[in-house]
Parts: C-alpha cells; sequence; structure tokens
C-alpha cells in the first residue's frame, strides 16, 4: 500500500497479537494502522520499510506492555520523539492491560498524555481517546 497511514503502531513482538487486535478496533473505527507484519513483505530488509514509514505515517502509538519497550521499538521511539519535536506529529504512549505508568526510563514519553487500557484493548473509551490522539478531532460530548 501506498500513502501515508494514520499512526504507526510501534510495539515489542511480545505483544503482536494484542496490537494486531487493536490495529482492528482502529480500522472499526476507519483508521488505517501502519502493522510491521502487515507491511513489510518477505525478502525486504524491515529496517528500510519501517523507515520510509516513519517519515510518512501522520501519527505514533507507542504502546508499552508488560514486556516493556523491545530494542527496535527503543530505535523507532526515538524516531518518533524527534518527529514529536520537529514536524509537531502525535506521539501517544499507549499502555497496556497490566502496566500502570509510563516506565521512568522514559523520560520525553513521561510528559505526553496517555492512552491506558485496563483490562482489554477493546474498551470503547479508550480507543475513543486513541482516535482522538490520531487524529486530532475530539469525539462530542455524551
Amino acid at each position: 500500500k501506498h500513502g501515508a497511514f494514520d499512526v504507526f503502531l510501534s510495539h515489542n513482538s511480545q505483544d503482536k497479537a494484542t496490537v494486531l487486535r487493536l490495529g482492528k478496533m482502529l480500522r472499526s473505527r476507519g483508521l488505517d494502522p501502519w502493522i510491521d507484519v502487515e507491511q513489510i513483505p518477505p525478502g525486504r530488509w524491515f529496517q528500510d520499510v519501517i523507515q520510509s514509514a516513519v517519515r510518512s505515517v501522520k501519527a505514533a502509538a507507542i504502546i508499552i506492555g508488560k514486556s516493556g519497550v523491545g530494542r527496535w521499538q527503543a530505535v523507532e521511539l526515538r524516531m518518533f520523539v524527534s518527529r514529536c519535536v520537529e514536524n509537531g506529529i502525535p506521539t501517544i504512549p499507549v499502555l497496556l492491560p497490566g502496566v500502570h505508568h509510563v516506565p521512568d526510563e522514559l523520560l520525553f514519553l513521561k510528559e505526553l498524555n496517555f492512552v491506558r487500557f485496563l483490562k482489554d484493548v477493546n474498551d470503547e473509551g479508550e480507543i475513543t481517546r486513541l482516535v482522538w490522539g490520531i487524529t486530532g478531532e475530539k469525539p462530542p460530548s455524551k
């Protein structure tokens, strides 16, 4: 697929199944998430494909599960923090169930408002907040 995606879902590979479910939830809301296993064809250098995606996505979700930040995710995080500062791209910390706060070592992320799923990524309220962070369009009050 060519063109800008709405959001890059940066995650630890140990959280892949949950991230795929989250991607499905975002698609049901009309958004187009970038997820590595769906966008990197066999035989391609994943670093090249990811670098291209980082330059073109409209927002980034830094997903933090119980396993913490993965090695490659840490590299993506650095790129997105730079893009956040230089280009104003929304960079949203997303805490999966079991994670109660942004880890202390992620000082830059601690300064950003986060989305936190308490029990499951199917939580409509938190999905709505995540969509708001991605699109910048505040949902109507109920």
